[in-house]
């Protein structure tokens, strides 16, 4: 019984012996038993801790005798129910047999008339308990038992008794149900009215990939497979597999429809159509047309929110805070929405939850407004337009803190003045201290700043790249966020140096070792909650407050609005332990597109991705990314004819990959620790391992930047710049270092000059190769350079639009005359929806174009979530995870 709870098996002993363990999923885990009164196998299924925790065993016991009675030919019926010791669990009959799942992981399609029996089976079963007022919430191949070829469906009404235990809170406690490939629209976008049309749509997804290998909706994270279910029409299962017959592809397609209204209206409607060989619906040659098109209009996710924000907000959205304990939404005002786009979060709540203080989109422009949690009114602070980033409440709740251009300014909420204290450099993070200063972190992590509100007077500390920091006791600070996607704590009196907070052993499931995510907030000096790399608010507990050990991390709220670059959440907290958060997408995730010559803008046929580096092929064929996944980057090429990719490596860092001049292989910084990061040599046309060419210092990462000749690697690591010569016969080798600090250096294809920007600032200079004689300046306020050809750089130039950072790229010209070789700069394109990534945003194309990064929306909120009591119910089911 290796594995199985000690206090479980004692608890239960009168009434199972466990034998084993025969899976996990999302919610429980299963194990093989011997009932002992009845002497037969059954399978039991012990709720997860931190679900058990957050719903109490009264409530879900009660909740799931409702579906005891439920007697089908293909639901397996549920034979037992209870509390022990804390525990949650139901049980089964054991079915010696296999899942859907399995079959389909061996056999990956299934034949037509199997699949479509299948099907109907899972049909009658759903229609049967659809007219008992069952819905089953969760119909995925895991849930489809085969038994002599018989499927029989599990978790009958579970999904619905733990939605029901919950209290409505499941997208609140963060244990959401449906599993991302199956889910329904509706489900995806957390709707709280769920109706038996769900089931059709997940049943319809199931059927779906019986017949072609593979969901309707694919990608790399839930995030992403969520955004194709709200805004992509699924293929016709025909395109992929031409002998599914009409009538099966058409039913299909219905089943699949976006809006409920549009499916079948019962599951015995679709097993009719599935079984009439003269069924067609229209709705075949909508999905055809659309599923034909490459063009997605990504602005139609914003609507899907703003839909949610109608279909959830009503009257709930009214009420009073102190008078309803369940979570509800606020609607915001229909012409001034939240704007959640940029690297900041873009609200601040009240110390005592009263209200929020949040940047509001009027028309074009934006302006600071307060939203009362306590009833209906919401008004614009007057002196705050062109705000920009987060706002930050004085600890009395009776000012605000806010930036407007290069200033930073405090206005008085009662109406008064407003004042301008400071100069800004898009401060990040940031807090009221209790001696009325402001304290912020600038310069992208490498400042923090102590500014007295009254005075002006400013404390500054030098550190590292530091973004989203947060004052902790002990005179230490806890960031994270950017490049540096992991927790780190720093002493203020030793600032370049970190501490990360490290997983306790089978805390990481084989994962990275580290706490990864971004956006740290450290609560009563015990627990810690945080942006998961997907979008999901999580939670965890310090275990060992001397070594910086957490416990095991419990995903807590999905579908938070996740900031690109930055990984801020649009979430915060109340002294009281109250969440107001705004849900959302990940906007980490982007697509590809390339500017030409002449300034058209197309999107590369490969899907949207976390995209952190990109650099295409000297053949402009093919382009190698750097993908952020769950827990390791990826490194992967793209070809740019077929849309396929292969995955090259992976790792906990990945740094910018460069192509050899012969596009054979790819130089890239590796790490798999923090601490130790090596440069490595991958060659595409062989299968072995990559070849290691030197190991930068303890405690680097880097870059590297270019192949300066075939035989020499231009390597960044921070400020600092090396040569590293690839030599066959000395590896690996040593990095000599260059005479210049610098970022993003790099040299130009003839070899004669460096590009680079300031370290520290903004300004692109450049400089004769290899002498480093001279010094020119290309911008003042640019960053990112890279070279287009032998005699011209691209660059990016930051500027604000409605209060927002966003970014401009430009073309110089580098001519002969070394006295003067700086030409002018001409715009390229200025898109508001560039999304910045930490490494280059841009690369140049063989032709004289250019490739970025596009935002998957215009990023805006209608409405805010608040949930009383959510730091009582974190600490509940991190504290029951760690059990």
């Amino acid at each position: 019984m290796s594995g199985v709870p000690a206090r479980l098996s004692a608890a239960l002993a009168d009434r199972y012996r466990i034998e084993r363990e025969l899976g996990q999923g999302g919610m429980a885990t299963v194990y093989l038993c011997e009932d002992v009164k009845h002497k037969r196998k059954v399978a039991l299924k012990l709720l997860k801790p931190e679900l058990a925790a957050v719903l109490g065993a009264e409530r879900f016991v009660q909740e799931i005798t409702t579906t005891a009675a439920l007697q089908h030919p293909h639901i397996l019926p549920l034979f037992d129910s209870g509390e022990a010791d804390g525990f949650l669990y139901y049980v089964m009959p054991f079915i010696d047999g296999e899942t859907l799942r399995a079959k389909l992981d061996r056999e990956t399609q299934l034949g037509v008339e199997e699949a479509v029996r299948i099907a109907s089976d899972v049909a009658s079963a759903l229609h049967y308990a659809h007219t008992h007022g069952v819905i089953h919430r969760d119909i995925k191949p895991e849930n489809i038992l085969l038994h002599d070829g018989r499927p029989m469906v599990a978790d009958f009404g579970i999904a619905l008794a733990v939605s029901a235990a919950a209290g409505g809170r499941m997208t609140e406690t963060g244990l959401s149900l449906g599993t991302p490939h199956y889910m329904s629209p509706e489900q995806a976008t957390a709707e709280k009215e769920i109706t038996a049309r769900s089931d059709v749509y997940s049943l319809g997804s199931v059927l779906y990939e019986m017949l072609t290998g593979d969901p309707p909706h694919t990608g790399s994270s839930a995030q992403q497979i969520i955004m194709k279910i709200i805004t992509e029409p699924a293929a016709l299962v025909t395109k992929l597999r031409k002998s599914v017959p009409p009538n099966v592809a058409a039913a299909v397609a219905k089943a699949l429809e976006k809006l409920p209204a549009d499916r079948f209206a019962s599951a015995k409607a679709f097993a009719d159509a599935l079984g009439d060989p003269g069924f067609r619906d229209a709705a075949t040659r909508v999905v055809s047309l659309a599923g034909a098109s490459t063009e997605r209009d990504w602005r139609t996710i914003a609507l899907a929110l703003g839909a949610i924000a109608a279909l959830t907000a009503g009257a709930l959205a009214w009420r009073s805070l102190r008078a309803d304990s369940s979570p509800r939404d606020v609607g915001l005002p229909p012409n001034a929405p939240l704007q959640a786009a940029g690297q900041f979060r873009n609200f601040a709540v009240a110390p005592d939850g009263s209200f929020v203080v949040y940047l509001a989109r009027v028309g074009a422009e934006t302006q600071l407004w307060v939203r009362d949690l306590h009833g209906d009114g919401a008004r614009p602070i007057p002196g705050t337009e062109g705000a920009g980033g987060t706002p930050r409440i004085s600890p009395d709740g009776q000012k605000v803190a806010f930036q407007a251009g290069g200033d930073l300014k405090v206005a008085t909420l009662a109406g008064g003045a407003v004042s301008t204290f400071a100069k800004g450099q898009d401060p990040q993070g940031g807090e009221w201290t209790a001696d009325g200063k402001l304290f912020v972190g600038e310069l992208d992590g490498n400042q923090l700043r102590w500014i007295d509100i009254a005075t002006g007077a400013v404390r500054e500390v030098q550190t590292s790249y530091c973004l989203n920091p947060q004052l902790i006791p002990g005179d230490r600070v806890i960031c994270g966020g950017g490049a540096q996607k992991f927790a780190m704590v720093r002493r203020l009196d030793r600032p370049r140096e970190s501490i990360l907070l490290r997983l306790a052993a089978g805390a990481a499931d084989g994962g990275s070792p580290y706490l990864l995510g971004s956006h740290f907030r450290l609560i009563d000096e015990r627990y810690v909650v945080y942006m998961s790399l997907d979008g999901t608010l999580m939670g965890t507990r310090i275990v060992d407050p001397e070594s910086l050990t957490v416990g095991r991390p419990v995903p807590l709220v999905p579908l938070v609005r996740r900031s690109a670059y930055s990984g801020v959440g649009q979430y915060d907290l109340t002294v009281d332990g109250t969440l107001i958060y705004m849900p959302g997408l990940n906007a980490d995730l982007g697509r590809l597109v390339m500017v030409g010559r002449d300034g058209r803008a197309e999107p590369l046929p490969v899907e949207e991705e976390a995209f952190l580096r990109f650099t295409p092929s000297p053949d402009g064929k093919r382009i190698a990314a750097v993908v952020e996944g769950t827990q390791r980057q990826e490194l992967r090429v793209y070809d740019l004819a077929s849309g396929g990719k292969e995955t090259q490596d992976t790792g906990f860092y990945l740094g910018a990959p460069a192509w050899s001049p012969d596009g054979r292989s790819l130089a890239y910084v590796k790490s798999d620790d923090p601490d130790h990061a090596r440069v490595l040599l991958r060659q595409l046309d062989s299968p072995g391992a990559p070849r290691e060419l030197a190991a930068l210092a303890e405690g680097v990462t880097g870059q590297v930047s270019s192949f300066a000749r075939p035989d020499l690697l231009l390597v960044g690591s921070g400020s600092t710049l090396g040569m590293l010569a690839i030599d066959p016969n000395r590896t690996p080798a040593s990095i000599d270092t260059v005479p210049l600090q610098a970022y993003f250096a790099t040299i130009s294809p003839d070899r004669r000059w460096i590009a680079y920007q300031t370290p520290g600032t903004t300004g692109v200079y450049l400089q004769p190769w290899p002498a480093l004689d001279r010094r020119y300046l290309v911008s003042p306020d640019g960053t990112e350079p890279r070279w287009s050809t032998a005699n011209e750089i691209l660059f990016l130039s930051q500027y604000r639009v409605s209060g927002l950072m966003a970014a401009s790229i430009f073309r110089t010209r580098v001519g002969e005359d070394p006295r003067a070789p700086v030409g002018a700069s001409t715009l390229i394109t200025r898109d508001p929806l560039f999304n910045d990534t930490p490494g280059w945003s841009h690369a140049p194309t063989r032709d004289g174009g250019l490739i970025y990064l596009q935002s998957p929306s215009e990023n805006l909120g209608h409405y805010i979530r608040v949930v009383p009591d959510w730091v009582k119910q974190m600490k509940r089911a991190v504290d029951a995870a760690d059990r």
